[in-house]
């Protein structure tokens, strides 16, 4: 991987900063307590990081500081990994480093379809990851199976914990009573302003995306929504660029 400018992680709590330009502010690291059990797993979500050239170094940085930060117990790519062909190879390089850290499983996003999945696949591969998109991988930790689908798997797999790691939040509608634990998406960068919050949606983000959430549930089972690591323009309003930590 090139070289990558490492920068601080901000604490869990919601940063002071309400306007961010650019891309040289720490990620913020939203925590979601699905379990309370002394033992709870953590399972940290990566979504739209969307490398690019003259961007991706930092991104990299930024991530990977936030992982040896947090130590999670497993790393799930919510996709929109990459915007360019040409940086696949840095993707590889990225999912290297995060499986210095703990095990990695993915996903793909639109923005991945553009590139091609085969290609995003193979490159999360050939770092070490396990591509989770159509199929079902169980983790075993800590005497625990976590069992994490992607969004186009058949069906939740059995486990003590069963997730789904997608990418748009639309796939609420059809599986928050399919018998998930923990729904994970990203896609929709929380709108990248937030004026309110109101019944769990981010306004005016919601008028346009009725999924436009940060948590919400259905019975037993959550819908964590990431607002994702960067944009295409970036400029936010009360909207931090972030990266979310699951305790399961």
């Amino acid at each position: 991987m090139r070289n990558v400018l490492r920068t601080a992680l901000v604490s869990p709590a919601m940063p002071a900063v309400r306007l961010e330009i650019g891309l040289g502010g720490a990620l913020h690291v939203r925590e979601e307590r699905i379990s309370s059990q002394y033992d709870a797993r953590r399972l940290l979500y990566v979504s739209d990081v969307h490398l690019r050239p003259r961007r991706s170094d930092i991104l990299c940085g930024q991530v990977l500081d936030s992982a040896n930060r947090c130590r999670p117990d497993l790393v799930l790519l919510g996709g929109d990994m990459v915007d360019r062909r040409s940086e696949l190879p840095t993707l590889r390089d990225l999912v290297g480093a995060l499986t210095q850290i703990a095990p990695v499983l993915a996903v793909g996003g639109n923005h991945d379809r553009r590139v091609g999945l085969e290609r995003v696949r193979e490159a999360v591969e050939h770092g070490g990851g396990r591509w989770v998109h159509d199929r079902v991988a169980p983790v075993t930790l800590g005497g625990r199976v976590i069992a994490v689908s992607g969004p186009e798997a058949p069906t939740p797999a059995d486990g003590d914990v069963r997730v789904l790691c997608a990418h748009d939040p639309r796939i609420w509608k059809t599986c928050r009573n399919a018998g998930y634990h923990l729904v994970l998406a990203g896609h929709l960068h929380g709108f990248q302003m937030v004026a309110y919050e109101y019944r769990d949606r981010l306004f005016p983000g919601a008028i346009f995306y009725p999924y436009c959430f940060l948590s919400h549930r259905a019975g037993s089972t959550r819908l964590v929504v990431s607002r994702g690591v960067s944009d295409l323009l970036p400029i936010r309003w009360k909207c931090p660029r972030e990266v979310v930590l699951c305790h399961v």
